[in-house]
């Protein structure tokens, strides 16, 4: 009785071992979760050298190694980096110029410029290492997405030397130096062609096209004509990508589209980004200005047409200001950003250029960014991951005039207000936009900007959305030695104006700011103008 008992026991043990081992061994072969299907809230694009190029700069001032292994761990480390400050989607350029720099591609000459530029790469290169493969393991390794990036039309200055546009003359793009002309098949078909190497070589999580650089891929009078030709382009890489997918045993892989920042530049340019999205062909678009953060930017019209395709919005910001500032914006200018972009209905936001943050250390020198930027800066894109966390932070937008005249996309980006002396009662209005309606929790609202034209005798009249700004709740003063090229983008003596907003005068998206002559001193000059438009927000704890 006993040693039937004690069978029984010996069984059951038996039994729970057995669990137990399946257990574990279904626990050790558990398939990874596929990046593709993480939640992105915060995104990085980089070009073909600047986030290790400042490291690599130093190790050569300070004559450290730069043999193969130090430079591939460079690399890894400014992947570790990125996944500290918690980017999602990490995005590397491996095409420019009809080029890559990464070597071995048979659909893309060599640009071995890389060679000079980052140091050490020559090393890296003729031991077999190849950058594209690390960081996409290293992206890998900390469960990132990782997207290989082509810049569909970059015209750096070396463009014109590039092999492919120097070997043929007939198909460049007349009036763009260094581009290519999209209306010829031979150049769609190159693309293509590198986006299937590219999906062969690699186990990626996705392909950007980067229309940003350097928008115009037609003649700008056969531009909208010629429209279909890219969106046929666009099928043909949806349908490798799709490809690549099956092939590999994954459910999907990512399309995206870096773009301007309004429709009606798309359509100027010959973008027909509503077909990419509504035939589903891209997974998510990154509008953006060329160089700048602009926070006025639509962002909801592009959120309206992506409902009901999957298609989602990744607003781009830029560490620049404006043409000819010598500054950068900071982390509540990032703040304000995220928070407009958020409240417009974005999934995330993107960032380009952001190698700005930080000095380059190239040999001719660098002054903008933080000595101590990288990695530091970084850390600035951590707390942009969590809408609800912005609205107790201090944050500032700026409504700047972005570009002195045109941008890059042919579009003119100058915000201001102006209107002669003669139409003073008129005046003028600009809109701006605004998430800042509810008065929890508190904090205050403080909006100023720079007006010139005027004489001590004139007297402006402000009100926002039609509520009349008190004149006695607003702050004058002349700067009579106008701003410096180390303060701004240099102007002549200008009055400041500094005055508070209320919530309840606020609505969500676009606010409209009035400005009129309320009385003509019959002096001062025939134009009157204002710019540089800043709204601060700051939150009451942080007065105290």
């Amino acid at each position: 009785m006993i040693m039937r008992n004690d069978l029984r026991n010996f069984d059951g043990f038996l039994v729970a071992l057995t669990a137990c081992l399946l257990l574990v061994g279904s626990t050790s072969t558990a398939v990874e979760p596929d990046p593709v299907e993480r939640s992105v809230k915060v995104m990085i694009n980089w070009d073909e050298q600047s986030m290790w190029r400042s490291q690599l700069m130093m190790r050569k001032r300070m004559k450290l190694s730069l043999d193969a292994a130090t430079v591939r761990k460079v690399i890894e480390d400014g992947v570790d980096e990125h996944a500290r400050a918690g980017i999602d989607r990490f995005v590397y350029c491996a095409w420019a110029r009809f080029d890559s720099p990464a070597p071995g591609f048979q659909a893309a000459g060599y640009d071995a410029r890389i060679r000079e530029i980052s140091p050490g790469f020559g090393a890296l290169h003729e031991a077999g290492f190849d950058q594209v493969k690390i960081l996409r393991d290293r992206c890998r390794k900390h469960g990132m997405q990782f997207l290989v990036c082509l810049r569909m039309n970059d015209r750096h200055g070396i463009a014109r030397k590039a092999t492919f546009y120097v070997e043929n003359p007939e198909l460049r793009l007349d009036g763009y130096p260094g581009a290519l002309d999209y209306k010829h098949a031979r150049v769609r078909d190159k693309v293509v062609a590198f986006v299937a190497e590219v999906l062969q070589r690699y186990d990626v999580d996705g392909i950007e096209l980067d229309y940003m650089r350097w928008c115009h891929m037609f003649d700008s009078n056969e531009a909208v004509k010629n429209a279909p030709l890219l969106t046929d382009m666009t099928r043909k890489i949806r349908s490798l990508v799709d490809g690549a997918a099956k092939k590999r045993g994954r459910k999907k892989l990512l399309l995206s589209a870096r773009i301007p920042q309004t429709l009606t530049e798309c359509r100027r340019l010959g973008f027909d980004v509503k077909a990419w999205i509504q035939e589903r062909l891209v997974d998510y678009i990154c509008p953006s200005d060329f160089f700048f953060s602009d926070f006025n930017i639509a962002v909801d019209q592009y959120v309206a047409l992506c409902q009901g395709t999957g298609c989602k919005v990744y607003p781009t910001i830029h560490p620049l200001i404006q043409v000819n500032h010598p500054e950068n914006i900071t982390r509540p200018h990032y703040r304000a950003l995220a928070r407009g972009f958020y409240a417009s209905g974005a999934a995330g936001l993107s960032t380009y250029n952001y190698q700005y943050n930080w000095r380059r250390w190239t040999d001719g020198g660098d002054s903008r960014g933080l000595a101590d930027g990288w990695p530091k800066t970084l850390g600035w894109l951590t707390e942009l991951k969590n809408p609800d966390g912005l609205d107790a932070r201090s944050r500032q937008y700026l409504f700047y005039p972005l570009w002195q005249i045109y941008s890059e996309s042919g579009v003119a980006k100058a915000q201001r207000i102006a209107f002669e002396r003669k139409d003073g009662a008129k005046g003028d209005v600009t809109g701006i936009r605004l998430f800042e309606t509810s008065p929890k929790p508190a904090r205050t609202l403080t909006m100023q900007f720079k007006s010139r034209g005027q004489s001590d005798g004139d007297r402006l009249a402000l009100e926002i959305n039609g509520n009349v700004i008190p004149s006695a709740t607003v702050k004058r003063t002349f700067d009579a030695d106008g701003q410096n090229p180390r303060e701004g983008r240099p102007c002549g003596p200008f009055h400041r104006y500094v005055f508070r907003l209320k919530h309840s005068w606020l609505k969500p998206g676009v606010n409209l700011l009035k400005v009129v002559l309320a009385h003509d001193s019959g002096q001062g000059d025939k134009l009157i103008t204002g710019f540089d438009f800043v709204v601060s927000v700051k939150h009451a704890a942080a007065g105290r």
